[in-house]
């Protein structure tokens, strides 16, 4: 940890630098930013990484003209990134934000600096969320779309970005690289955003728990994702949220993977580890949303090529899932998965075990290279196709007298592709009964 004077010097020597040659105050281009992260009915995390180390204020406006502010300090220790964590917000609210730096420059303003609070958790409201995994930083009109879209949140499922190392600056280079991207950064900065990560954001392809480094990787995911949580402690980046209609569980398949023994099957190694697996199952058990998205970037089922990290590989671990979901009565859990730069949709035959058919929604990639082969057959396959530039658009409605989830596939550039609607009643084994 940097001590008071070392800090000071960075300080004094990060602004010093700044200001040669500078006529005017620093400007949006001098920072990485902002973002807004994770967001509730009643919280809300905002984060930025300005150019040099320095206190930097951030200002929320409530729609009745009150203003609450919050300082952060960037500092080389954490490379320069900062976060604000705000409480006590109102539900359904938009409020509009500012970033300043020393003295007041202004570092981000303007129209499009702005965040809306999710509804209470129970009453007649909607929700729209979009998903994608494995995507470069290259600029793309994608990112723009889902903006122009309505989505309430984006969430991340993985190889966002590529990393493929376990050196701290080298992954440091690349979320930066990853946020600066123009449409993506655009969309974030008004955006609720949230991630969990796969192998290449973890570390290296096919990894799991047992790489060399993965702290490194761990401590780059902290700074540059704006979450509740991060995992348990130091261990994992595992979070929920909640949005109106829907719970998302994201889960982190690489850190505890083949660590310990499965604590479902303690002959056989773990996937979530224990914790994590507590964790998904007491969030299941106590969830009133009346769908609950449980999401990750590995699929659930088998690649079926020479790699291991999938749920197939790991399937005590899935199989006990969908037996807790059967015995605890647990409604509306669904399936989202990334990675094999496929999409599918699969509807799972677990009626018997689970009391209705579980289905998983795999959308990848949002860069252009797809793996055909990867599409593989599978007896509960509905759709696949490896199509470039896609993401997923999840809007979940709980207006009407049954609350309905309806997924739609989304190419860039038009392609047609499908969609799935699902309701309430039919994730449910007592309503299926009935």
């Amino acid at each position: 940890m940097l001590s008071r004077r070392d800090f000071n010097s960075s300080l004094a020597a990060g602004l010093a630098a700044a200001s040669l040659g500078a006529t005017k105050p620093p400007g949006r281009s001098s920072l990485v930013g902002p973002m807004v992260g994770h967001v509730s009915d009643t919280e809300a995390v905002l984060w930025c990484r300005p150019s040099t180390p320095e206190r930097v204020e951030v200002v929320v406006q409530a729609p009745d003209g009150t203003a609450r502010r919050a300082t952060a300090v960037a500092t080389t220790q954490n490379d320069l990134c900062v976060t604000w964590r705000l409480d006590r917000l109102q539900p359904s609210t938009r409020y509009v934000y500012r970033v300043l730096g020393e003295q007041g420059a202004v570092l981000a303003e303007g129209d499009d600096l702005h965040f809306d609070t999710a509804p209470g958790d129970d009453g007649p409201n909607r929700a729209t969320l979009a998903f994608g995994s494995c995507a470069d930083t290259e600029p793309l009109v994608l990112w723009r779309q889902i903006d122009e879209s309505g989505v309430d949140g984006l969430v991340l499922l993985g190889d966002t970005p590529y990393i493929d190392s376990t050196n701290l600056a080298v992954a440091r280079e690349k979320h930066r690289a990853f946020l600066s991207v123009p449409e993506l950064a655009a969309l974030v900065r008004h955006t609720p955003t949230w991630g969990t990560w796969d192998d290449h954001d973890f570390g290296r392809n096919d990894s799991d728990g047992r790489l060399k480094g993965k702290e490194n990787t761990r401590r780059a995911f902290v700074e540059y994702r704006a979450l509740r949580e991060h995992g348990h402690r130091d261990e994992g980046v595992y979070t929920s949220f909640r949005r109106g209609p829907v719970e998302v569980f994201l889960l982190d398949t690489r850190w505890f993977a083949r660590t310990a023994p499965s604590p479902v099957a303690p002959d056989k190694p773990t996937l979530l580890g224990e914790r994590q697996w507590d964790w998904l199952r007491s969030g299941l058990a106590n969830s009133t949303a009346p769908f609950k998205i449980v999401a990750c970037g590995m699929i659930w089922d088998d690649k079926q090529n020479t790699e291991s990290d999938d749920w197939g590989t790991y399937a005590h671990e899935r199989e006990a899932l969908f037996d807790f979901v059967g015995e605890r009565g647990v409604e509306g859990v669904v399936l989202v998965g990334g990675d094999i730069h496929c999409s599918r949709w699969l509807r799972y035959d677990t009626t018997r075990q689970v009391g209705y058919p579980v289905d998983q929604f795999i959308v990848s990639p949002i860069h252009d290279r797809t793996i055909p082969k990867l599409n593989v057959k599978h007896p509960d396959l509905v759709r696949g196709e490896a199509i470039p530039h896609v993401w997923l658009r999840v809007e979940v409605d709980a207006t009407g007298e049954t609350p309905t989830l309806h997924a739609e596939w989304r190419q860039m550039n038009g392609r047609e592709m499908w969609d799935v609607r699902l309701t309430a009643d039919e994730l449910s084994r007592e309503k299926r009964a009935q």
